[in-house]
């Protein structure tokens, strides 16, 4: 594996930043909401009689700032790919810092620009708005592609991903020695992963199938434990974690090709909308500017 994708369990906090940036999101969204909601709800052609109309409309003085700001982040994304390509910059910081910037901005900026739109899109701008929309929603669906590689086939990382299956095997064999009911649940619960499909559609279904199930898994297994095999609630849950965990290292180990050659498939399609928003956002800055239009 290159620098560029790193397996979870090299992580450190894996999960906290995507649902720190999801929750920062949804505060920003909240407090702009809150900020502005009696403008809001104004019909479109009652906006100019509200007092708030010169604040929060599109060319209002909080709005425009709105739309500078939602803007740059949206431009300062381009940042990551930059990272990635030019050697000048492979020595700024590492890539797993550039992308949770590049995720934090590519979900604030567009809620940023939703409010200097203040619900009103038209004309050309509708285009790039409604593409940024889909970019966001693409780059969503690309950000859980990439947590399903546990490399990208690269030998000596492939071999990490391996060597923390084994020593997740050794640890269990030892913490289920001497107890043979717990050795039987956690085989039958953690069980290798079964071939994916050939078609990327039933690849996907798989994965999408396999994480939905794994908390209930996990949960059923701890359960199990517990009741048939006598263990405590923190160990039960504890040998039910590294179990599952070490089935769905397997689990993506087994897919990283198919898996690869989706996330490739997916970088087709979220780049045309990707330049589509830049190209149309560049025209209606360039006429705002030139002719002070602000219904473009």
């Amino acid at each position: 594996m290159s620098a560029d994708i790193l397996p979870r369990s090299a992580r450190a906090h894996p999960q906290r930043f995507p649902w720190a940036t999801v929750a920062l999101t949804l505060a920003v969204a909240a407090a702009l909401w809150w900020h502005g909601e009696a403008y809001y709800r104004v019909p479109a052609v009652a906006r100019p009689d509200s007092p708030l109309h010169g604040t929060l409309d599109s060319a209002g003085s909080f709005g425009h700032r709105l739309g500078i700001a939602g803007g740059a982040m949206m431009l300062a994304i381009l940042l990551y790919s930059l990272r990635k390509r030019q050697r000048l910059l492979q020595r700024a910081g590492a890539l797993r810092h550039w992308l949770a910037v590049h995720i934090f901005l590519g979900l604030v900026g567009p809620v940023l620009v939703t409010y200097h739109t203040s619900f009103q899109v038209g004309g050309i701008v509708a285009i790039a708005y409604w593409s940024m929309v889909v970019t966001m929603l693409s780059g969503i669906f690309g950000r859980y592609l990439y947590a399903q590689l546990p490399a990208p086939l690269a030998e000596g990382d492939q071999r990490a991903v391996e060597e923390e299956c084994r020593t997740l095997d050794a640890d269990l064999t030892d913490q289920l020695r001497g107890n043979a009911p717990a050795a039987a649940l956690v085989g039958r619960h953690a069980v290798d992963p079964e071939p994916l499909g050939s078609a990327a559609p039933g690849r996907l279904s798989a994965v999408v199938r396999h994480d939905l199930a794994r908390p209930l898994v996990r949960w059923q297994l701890a359960r199990s434990l517990r009741r048939q095999a006598g263990l405590s609630r923190t160990r039960a849950r504890a040998l039910a974690r590294q179990a599952v965990r070490r089935s769905l290292l397997r689990r993506r180990l087994a897919g990283a090709v198919a898996m690869e050659r989706l996330f490739h498939h997916w970088h087709v399609f979220h780049r045309p909308f990707v330049w589509i928003m830049f190209l149309v956002i560049a025209v209606h800055v360039a006429v705002a500017l030139l002719f002070g239009y602000t219904g473009v």
